[in-house]
């Protein structure tokens, strides 16, 4: 049986009492800096870097693997100076209708630190469409099960893991998480992002 623990408050916090290396994958979906319209969190691209900053080495330091997206791919440059990953994914999502630089974004990099079998391969594109839309399950940008449901048997195999998810916004990532069978740590800053993924991790919506 999977065991489940659902976090309320600031993950920067709540991850300094977590040992080095003791999870097993974090896979998250942070703020994108994009100034979406959050509760408890202004979405600025310059609290985006100093977040970042932050959250990057601790995501490092308790885990044996990371996945999350880079959020804008012109910030790359940074990632790459300031906190290099040791691979990068592609999510192909297909015409999403955001805006890029000469068009618009069909696809997303992910940052991936570690991994968590020595022999571990991976492909580095994968393709599931974004059908969750702005708004369902009353959070801005929630990412769809397809998401999680691709990335974590390719991460965990047949084996129990533990994953966390130190940005758990609307609880996608626990939700999979439960139904696959693994352990799974929730944090989440905002009270009412909060109870909404408290009740579809806990009915498995």
């Amino acid at each position: 049986m999977s065991k489940i623990e659902l976090i309320q408050g600031d993950c920067l916090d709540k991850m300094k009492g977590i040992p080095d290396g003791s999870i097993d994958l974090v896979l998250t979906d942070p703020p994108y800096g994009i100034n979406l319209e959050y509760n408890s969190y202004n979405d600025s691209e310059e609290n985006w870097f100093v977040l970042m900053n932050k959250f990057i080495p601790e995501a490092k330091r308790i885990s044996k693997m990371a996945i999350f997206p880079s959020c804008k791919i012109k910030r790359l440059e940074w990632i790459y100076k300031n906190h290099a990953p040791d691979w990068l994914m592609c999510w192909y999502k297909g015409s999403t209708g955001h805006a890029s630089y000469i068009g618009f974004n069909d696809w997303e990099p992910h940052l991936v630190y570690g991994r968590l079998y020595n022999n571990q391969y991976m492909h580095d594109y994968f393709q599931t469409k974004p059908s969750e839309k702005s708004g369902t399950f009353g959070h801005p940008c929630p990412k769809p099960t397809d998401w999680a449901e691709w990335i974590i048997p390719r991460v965990a195999r047949k084996e129990k893991i533990t994953i966390i998810d130190p940005f758990m916004g609307s609880g996608t990532t626990g939700v999979v998480a439960k139904k696959l069978g693994h352990n799974f740590i929730g944090i989440e800053l905002d009270p009412k992002y909060f109870k909404i993924a408290e009740k579809r991790i806990n009915e498995n919506l």
